[in-house]
């Protein structure tokens, strides 16, 4: 049976899309940068006599979501000093991949409801929920032709992470769960999620010319996946249990642990607390908004109820 590792999306329910302290115009930029990648996004998949498919990418892009990968991008691009209009390439970019990697998982999982409606390849069918998927990463590339002189090392790096995700869907799919351990657990959460956390503030730092502190926010976007990814597992144990997907508690259980929901708990703590101190080394406080996530998951794990 193939693991079913789901990949929640960031930015609502428990990723409020964080306010950061500052002036109002800081906020002002946010919202229409935040407006022109949903524009990017929808004239990338194609609004004039579309297709199946892009009636299909258009009809996923409408249902929302929280859009944190663009916020990162555009919080560190801002926060770094990055042209507006390459800021909004690499948000757009990123959301793209991001939206496609759902369309593609729940296909794969046969998972049917994406954001309170029908999943892509119930309303459309399995065929054209592929030809959407492709679409939408082909319009990632698209995207990062308003990259500037760095075009190519941004194109480059895009598919460097989607080569890796790709990977961690692959171990998903294929690797037994009764022969998982927590390293692979791991492994396989920081690889399905990990990329689209890293390439925000990976890429900005690219356009900003710090490229010395890509392993940095690397690691940063490693540990937030897996702390996150955690913080779900904690409160899905019974219907993972249930539909056979992966989860950490379980991994735990199946291993003998006599305690696994309060090492796993301690383990997610740890996992955001290296995120959120990572985060916050980065150049210019770019990190801060992941950083900032980070400590709110972490409180919730422990009771604080400070925002």
């Amino acid at each position: 049976m193939a693991l079913q590792f789901r990949t929640p999306g960031i930015g609502a329910g428990d990723l409020p899309a964080p306010t950061i302290p500052g002036a109002a115009d800081r906020r002002t930029e946010t919202d229409t940068l935040l407006a022109r990648v949903e524009n990017a996004m929808h004239d990338l998949s194609g609004t004039t006599a579309p297709s199946a498919a892009q009636r299909a990418a258009l009809h996923h892009l409408r249902a929302g979501g929280g859009r944190f990968r663009a916020r990162l991008a555009i919080d560190a691009g801002l926060s770094l000093g990055i042209a507006p209009a390459r800021i909004a390439a690499v948000a757009a970019a990123v959301e793209l991949v991001h939206n496609a990697s759902l369309i593609h998982d729940d296909l794969q999982d046969r998972d049917d409801r994406r954001r309170g409606r029908a999943s892509i390849w119930v309303e459309f069918g399995d065929a054209v929920a592929v030809s959407a998927g492709d679409l939408m990463l082909s319009a990632a590339y698209g995207a990062l032709a308003a990259g500037g002189s760095a075009a190519a090392s941004l194109v480059d790096l895009l598919h460097q992470r989607i080569r890796e995700m790709i990977r961690g869907q692959d171990s998903d799919l294929t690797r037994p769960d009764q022969y998982l351990d927590l390293a692979e657990y791991e492994t396989i959460a920081a690889g399905k999620s990990g990329p689209l956390l890293i390439l925000p503030l990976e890429m900005s730092l690219v356009l900003a010319g710090r490229d010395d502190q890509r392993a940095i926010a690397a690691a940063c976007g490693r540990h937030f996946a897996i702390g996150y990814q955690m913080f779900d597992d904690l409160r899905d144990v019974a219907i993972d249990r249930a539909g056979g997907a992966l989860n950490a508690v379980l991994v735990l259980t199946r291993s003998g642990h006599s305690s696994p929901g309060a090492r796993v708990t301690d383990l997610a703590i740890g996992h955001f607390h290296q995120a959120d101190t990572l985060s916050r080394s980065l150049p210019a406080d770019c990190g801060r908004l992941l950083a900032r996530s980070a400590r709110k998951l972490s409180r919730q794990l422990t009771g604080d109820t400070r925002t």
